[in-house]
């Protein structure tokens, strides 16, 4: 029997050249797995440094959408009107009027924006200020009682309430930053033109090391289902808080990441042109299978740098559901709908069924490479 260290051990490039990795892909493998062992993360969270000014108002445009406000982005779409208002939102309901401006790193020369804030009416007015502000700026917030001072903290905090503080934690962890690279790897061999037909006859290297990828596919794609299915009954947890779901879909993150994905990850950065041939006939065989539909159905998450796309997705998903929301409104009213309190812990389950599904579909296409090699040919 295997003890847990020998089954999850990193896949080594010894003389053979299994992967042709480096020794790096060891050391990264090995200090995932400390870190995991010690009881420390390996994400850092959301890094809010790393989001442009833009990029953050886009997150609390959707942030208070989902919170039935209409929003007018009046930094982007008048910017030379916008008198120290980034974003006004007014709800449907009752036209509370919310005020949002955003700066990062502001100096004492930002209050001319705070004062301008100040001077509107509203029902809340909220300074949103991320990487830290200079000791000139934060001495004045007492000037200012009628403005609440958000910083990254807060941000998070007011965030959970719609649930994107967990979607921003899981689209920056380690974990999806990796099954982005896969999918670069396997698209950059899929979109090749140059691809060479197949070997005849692969040799054992090839053998082992696809073996060796289905082992760690299959890792990932149980974790994902097991971490799914645990999350949908929330009984079995009790009410944990924001946080601490937070945490725990972090861990399951970060152990996907550290037994499997980090040394999957490299071994498509480091694939071998034969199996590359592999992959494409492979694929050019079985397109129309469902795998490749879930493969390419992964939802990457508003990260730095991908904010508008996933907000032009949002937008596009908003509309298309917006005459089933008002019936769905209008239902409650009537009391006809069944009752039905959506937690966080749904949220959860549903992102790692996201997950689960892009790694079934993983799992698939290494499977039919396999399929291939041992039997010469794989069924359309």
């Amino acid at each position: 029997m295997r003890t847990r260290r020998e089954t999850n051990r990193p896949l080594r490039s010894g003389t053979n050249g299994l992967f042709g990795a480096s020794r790096r892909t060891d050391y990264e493998t090995e200090f995932a797995d400390s870190t995991l062992a010690m009881g420390h993360p390996l994400s850092e969270g959301i890094p809010w440094d790393k989001y442009t000014e833009l990029e953050i108002q886009t997150l609390l445009k959707m942030h208070f959408e989902m919170l039935g406000y209409d929003v007018v982005w009046r930094h982007r779409d008048d910017p030379a009107n916008e008198d120290g208002i980034d974003l006004e939102c007014v709800r449907r309901t009752d036209k509370r009027r919310i005020l949002v401006s955003v700066k990062k790193k502001p100096k004492k020369e930002a209050l001319a924006q705070v004062v301008q804030l100040a001077g509107h009416p509203a029902d809340e007015r909220i300074y949103v200020y991320v990487g830290g502000a200079a000791q000139s700026f934060r001495d004045k917030f007492e000037t200012f009682g009628q403005i609440e001072f958000w910083d990254e903290q807060r941000i998070e905090s007011e965030l959970n309430e719609t649930g994107m503080t967990l979607r921003l934690k899981m689209a920056n962890a380690k974990a999806s930053g990796s099954i982005l690279e896969i999918m670069r790897c396997i698209m950059a061999v899929l979109e090749s033109k140059d691809a060479a037909p197949p070997p005849p006859k692969p040799t054992p290297e090839m053998m082992h090391t696809l073996w060796a990828m289905k082992d760690r596919a299959v890792t990932i794609n149980h974790c994902a289902s097991m971490a799914q299915l645990m999350l949908e009954v929330p009984s079995r947890f009790g009410k944990p808080s924001h946080d601490q779901v937070q945490n725990l879909v972090v861990y399951v993150l970060d152990y996907i990441y550290a037994y499997g994905l980090v040394t999957l990850q490299k071994a498509l950065e480091d694939m071998s042109p034969e199996l590359q041939s592999v992959l494409a006939h492979v694929y050019k065989k079985t397109k129309i299978r469902t795998n490749w539909g879930e493969l390419f159905q992964y939802y990457p998450g508003a990260f730095p740098g991908n904010v508008d796309w996933v907000y032009r997705q949002f937008d596009k998903e908003r509309e298309e559901w917006k005459g089933l929301s008002e019936d769905i409104e209008r239902l409650e009213k009537e009391k006809k709908a069944p009752d039905f309190v959506w937690t966080h812990l749904d949220d959860a389950a549903e992102l790692l069924r996201q997950l689960h599904v892009w790694s079934d579909g993983l799992e698939g296409t290494i499977d039919y490479m396999y399929t291939y090699c041992v039997r010469g040919e794989v069924q359309a």
